[in-house]
């Protein structure tokens, strides 16, 4: 028989027991969720280990130091920062290092701010992605509409709102021109070239009109809407975003230090401009803020959303290349460039390249700030080594002429689009995601979410005929001319004076050809240079085109009806109608290139 004390012993023991089995499960559960933890973070989306993150990019940098101006970069998963550091310098000349807290511009990943704020009012109900804009604009606000399908906010997200290239206007180097957005979008306005829909065509101007459709809806600048909805929830307290900075003076300030430098690492100088359209690429920030804005983006749980079904439909896709099945972009973030559950958005402004990207199934991301315009090294090269390339293996090729978009397909400008065609073969995408879609109103090839026009041959007789003939009616012209200077040399020298029917006409009108030629090279020539007229001044340029198809076409017609009318020789009736008939291809040039159509400027 046990004892009263032996039992409690035995009691003791057992209890004891019980308590170190305890301990050890649990320690068992701790090991088991730190090495979850460690599974989650041991390889990124191109499948490096996380641990060899820092030595890559290291490596990466000291290889392309030499062409390299300043970087800032961070990655990271959903349980924190794998990697952050800063490279190179602010200002090579004055030997300024980028600092942690040195500012960088965003560029085009300003737009993710545009994206964000619509889908947060889309959850409040107040914004439909479906719906016609126009119906959140002010009356009459859209003027250059050609297509009676209406634009909704998913197109503009999707780039495929139809819009033309804007060329000018979009900046100014000097902070007095900075025009308010919503004055901006009035004034200046892009051509619509496609039905809504039909066209991926990236636009800036688009962009920035969701920007303003935003700044409608909340009755407040569209700033201090993202302000109070996503800087400061994110305590994003070193980051700026109007033309000027002045939302944030910390960052006007430190942005000052930055120089700009060519792909090469060769000094631009400070080569800052001002974006009237800013919702579209004027966001300034350092690189912290800029991983706390792409951890909360790559979060299902992130504060800026108040449902998680809210983020889930973001990431979803909303368009995909040519009509495949293959992802180009989701609510604006672009899809199938690195990694194939990897989504973001790149930036470009006169001084800095950009890149922000997120796996949407595994949290892992990663952001590159530098100062160097173009720059592809640090923004694609070497966040490919992160982030992954696209297993898609698509890339349908093209033996022919292209056009890349967006471009200028109506208007004044019409005829860059000409000299914008570019000759391509099958080999020409293999590096990209390429696919072709040919319907009945279009053949186009999807390249990087951005679609390009295949232009027929028989599109490119159309096209090249009209310069045809106006280079040859000024070869005509030139001919022509130098034949009287001569005829009257000799008349001179031989003192004789025989009048010829119509001659003064048909000089007035070699001239009038040489002129509409001069007047074109004016406006190229600028165009070429950078150092673009004000809209007035294209405008001027425009109706001169107007003004002068006009004058050819009175001038022609009468010379017509004077060579029917009056007794001449047969060669000179041929010379006079052929005189006619070169006038006739100034008029035509004019009326096919668009360029009277000066309120389309």
């Amino acid at each position: 028989m046990k004892t009263v004390t032996q039992s409690r012993t035995y009691v003791g023991i057992g209890a004891r027991l019980l308590v170190c089995l305890l301990l050890v499960g649990m320690m068992l559960s701790f090991c088991s969720v730190t090495a979850g933890a460690a599974e989650t973070r041991q390889k990124t989306p191109s499948g490096l280990l996380c641990s060899d993150v820092a030595k890559t990019i290291r490596d990466f940098w000291e290889e392309n130091e030499k062409t390299a101006g300043g970087m800032a970069t961070a990655v990271f998963d959903k349980n924190g920062i794998i990697f952050t550091d800063t490279f190179g310098y602010a200002d090579k000349a004055k030997q300024i290092k980028v600092a942690k807290d040195q500012v960088f511009d965003w560029g085009s990943i300003s737009k993710t701010l545009i994206w964000v704020s619509a889908m947060q009012l889309k959850e409040q109900g107040k914004l439909s992605l479906d719906q016609d804009i126009r119906s959140y604009l002010p009356e009459g606000f859209l003027t250059h509409l050609r297509y009676d399908k209406p634009i909704t906010m998913l197109h503009l997200m999707n780039h495929t709102a139809g819009f033309d290239e804007m060329i000018f206007e979009l900046e100014t180097p000097h902070q007095a021109d900075i025009i308010p957005l919503g004055e901006f979008l009035k004034t200046y306005q892009p051509v619509q070239s496609f039905e809504p829909g039909t066209v991926e065509a990236y636009s800036n101007w688009g962009a920035a009109l969701a920007g303003y459709v935003i700044e409608c809806i909340a009755g407040e600048s569209y700033a201090s809407y993202v302000r109070k909805h996503i800087f400061e929830p994110l305590k994003m307290e070193n980051t700026a975003l109007l033309p000027d900075l002045s939302d944030n003076p910390k960052v006007a300030e430190s942005r000052k230090k930055l120089r700009s430098y060519l792909p090469d690492g060769h000094d631009a100088g400070e080569n800052y401009l001002y974006i009237h359209a800013y919702p579209a690429g004027m966001c300034t920030s350092d690189i912290n803020d800029l991983t706390i804005y792409a951890r909360a983006l790559a979060d299902p749980g992130t504060i800026l959303f108040q449902d998680p079904a809210t983020y889930q439909e973001m990431i979803t896709t909303t368009y995909y290349y040519g009509g495949s099945g293959i992802p180009s972009n989701c609510h604006g973030f672009w899809q199938t460039v690195f990694g194939d559950n990897v989504i973001g958005h790149g930036g470009n402004t006169s001084s800095c390249t950009s890149q922000l990207e997120f796996d949407t199934k595994t949290g892992v991301g990663m952001v590159v700030l530098t100062n160097q315009m173009g720059e592809t090294n640090f923004n694609k090269k070497m966040v490919r080594l992160i982030m992954g390339a696209p297993t898609v293996n698509k890339h349908d090729g093209v033996n022919g002429t292209i056009i890349f978009l967006p471009n200028m397909l109506n208007g004044p400008f019409k005829l860059l689009s000409f000299a914008g065609m570019v000759d391509v073969t099958e080999e020409s995408f293999k590096k990209s995601v390429s696919v072709r879609q040919t319907t009945d109103s279009i053949d186009k090839i999807a390249v990087g979410g951005n679609d390009n026009l295949i232009v027929s041959s028989q599109e490119q007789f159309l096209m090249w005929f009209p310069v045809i003939l106006w280079i040859t009616a000024a070869g005509f012209a030139v001919i022509s001319l130098l034949v009287k200077l001569v005829r009257a040399i000799v008349q001179r020298i031989r003192r004789r004076r025989n009048q010829i029917p119509l001659g003064k006409w048909s000089a007035c009108g070699s001239l009038l050809i040489l002129f509409s030629l001069l007047l074109l090279y004016l406006g190229i020539a600028n165009l070429s240079s950078g150092d673009l007229w004000s809209i007035t001044g294209f405008r001027i340029w425009s109706i001169s085109f107007l003004a002068l198809g006009v004058i050819v076409a009175l001038i022609l017609l009468i010379g017509l009806l004077m060579t029917i009318k009056e007794r001449m020789s047969i060669i000179r009736r041929l010379y006079n109608l052929l005189t006619v008939l070169m006038m006739g291809a100034v008029i035509y040039n004019i009326l096919y290139w668009q360029l009277y159509t000066f309120w389309l400027v």
